[in-house]
């Protein structure tokens, strides 16, 4: 091994210093759970219920009373108890407010995204299904 490296790159060698891998939105002060701002956690909680408002308002009846409570328990819980896991997380420094959301941007698997473009990807989902509901609703209404 001496033949290619002289002892004296040996001995003024560094050892390398292990680093924890960069993890995805740690741009921010306070790195946010899931790392979504949480008014886009809102408003995705509030999608799915205004599909669930279209439906309602499409196919109310008695009957489907019980299984539409059973559908917002259900939308409910999965948004909630990340909520909770949320509020949970212990506070690392100053939360990140949604100006400095709009300005920063957020970090994500794919790259560097600026605010518009990621509330257009989270959002693109709720938008779709409330607009195929209203399509269903405009369906149910002419026939």
């Amino acid at each position: 091994m001496t033949a290619h490296f002289p002892a004296h790159h040996f001995a003024v060698a560094q050892p390398a210093v292990a680093r924890a891998p960069a993890g995805i939105g740690h741009n921010r002060p306070a790195p946010h759970v899931f790392d979504l701002h949480p008014m886009l956690h809102v408003a995705v909680f509030g999608g799915f219920f205004v599909y669930l408002g279209i439906m309602w308002s499409a196919f109310a009846d008695p009957g489907l009373a019980i299984p539409f409570v059973i559908f917002a328990f259900f939308i409910a819980a999965f948004f909630v108890v990340p909520a909770i896991w949320a509020w949970m997380a212990p506070a690392a420094g100053a939360r990140e407010s949604w100006a400095d959301f709009l300005r920063e941007g957020m970090d994500t698997g794919s790259g560097r995204l600026s605010a518009g473009s990621a509330i257009a990807q989270v959002m693109i989902m709720p938008a779709m299904l409330i607009l195929w509901g209203l399509a269903v609703a405009v369906i149910r209404a002419t026939v």
